[in-house]
């Protein structure tokens, strides 16, 4: 089983639970939702929104080596270390090639291997295809599976919407203002807190006179554009030449994800929470497809497949974990130093 290499193509439908913010344009202080050109029904290229592959590519290394690094203890690395984990490392150097390092690496982080990245002068491919996400309107019906087409879905504009926020000054607040340093030591604060503060000399009361920064409080309103709540996307997946570990290491980043299934910006208002599910099919073979995994939060459903290559991923890192702390295991102990 170890020996096996898997090729599969996911087909995923991601439907948002909160609206969501993907901004690709900026004008001042109100932000616009990224779009893309795709050829329309029509034959006629057109606008549309689409969530960029690479964003949700860089959201699932980024739980890929979370998940690696608190499997091995929540240990610390090296800032070298952990740009090559989270963010896919960098080139240097004079250029060459390495087979016996890019296998190590391989070998020894499965999760580095499916995403890919530099390492030290070279450039090793990951394993995975990840496609952008496209919603299911009409101006994507040429690029959308068959069974995902629908000759009556809305425009991409009729899903969205924009909204207005307000930030607020709060160091003009005077509930607040006591936990401003030079609030106090202007004497700002009431005549019982600071006395000496408030008299001419003679222990007679002395007005108080306005600073110039006490002006009126600030608030700023900016608009972002968004896509509404219960929009659903279409994404496609593939998985080539993955081993079973490999392939567990996937399942295990989708685990990490499903913690917060949070896609796009402004998710600490709650923006951007979904449900993903994603159904395989094996290239070439249309009997054999399945459901795969569903993420949603805090709840994750894995297929036999899945859960079979999740568990040899988890007793793969539990054995790493035990070499490392026994100090058997240098290659990873090297990797992980920056070495």
């Amino acid at each position: 089983m170890e020996n096996k290499l898997y090729n599969l193509r996911l087909d995923g439908t991601i439907t948002l639970l909160a609206p969501l913010s993907h901004i690709g344009e900026s004008l001042g202080i109100d932000s616009y939702l990224s779009t893309d050109i795709i050829i329309g029904p029509d034959g006629q290229p057109v606008e549309c929104f689409l969530y960029s592959g690479n964003s949700f590519r860089g959201i699932l290394r980024d739980c890929a080596a979370k998940y690696l690094l608190d499997k091995l203890g929540g240990i610390a690395v090296p800032l070298e270390t952990f740009h090559l984990l989270f963010s896919g490392g960098s080139i240097g150097g004079d250029q060459s090639l390495d087979i016996d390092q890019a296998r190590m690496y391989r070998k020894v982080l499965p999760a580095f291997s499916i995403f890919g990245g530099g390492v030290g002068n070279q450039i090793m491919e990951g394993k995975l295809k990840i496609g952008s996400m496209y919603p299911l309107v009409t101006e994507c019906q040429r690029v959308l599976p068959e069974k995902y087409r629908n000759p009556e879905a809305p425009s991409w504009k009729k899903w969205t919407y924009e909204k207005s926020y307000t930030r607020r000054d709060d160091s003009k607040q005077e509930n607040l203002r006591q936990y401003i340093a030079e609030a106090q030591n202007d004497g700002l604060l009431d005549a019982d807190k600071q006395p000496e503060l408030l008299t001419d000399g003679q222990g007679q009361p002395e007005k108080k006179k306005k600073k110039e920064k006490d002006g009126p409080a600030t608030q700023m309103r900016y608009t972002v554009e968004l896509l509404a709540a219960g929009a659903v996307m279409y994404q496609r997946i593939h998985l080539q030449d993955m081993t079973e570990l490999e392939l567990g290491a996937f399942v295990s980043a989708l685990d990490e994800f499903s913690k917060a299934p949070y896609l796009g910006g402004k998710s600490g208002t709650g923006h951007g929470l979904c449900e993903i599910e994603y159904e395989y099919f094996y290239p070439g073979d249309r009997e054999a497809r399945g459901k795969f995994i569903r993420v949603s939060e805090n709840r994750l459903w894995l297929s036999r497949p899945a859960q079979e290559a999740k568990e040899v991923y988890d007793d793969f890192l539990l054995q790493v974990y035990n070499q490392y702390i026994e100090g058997r295991a240098p290659e990873l102990k090297k990797l992980l130093a920056g070495e």
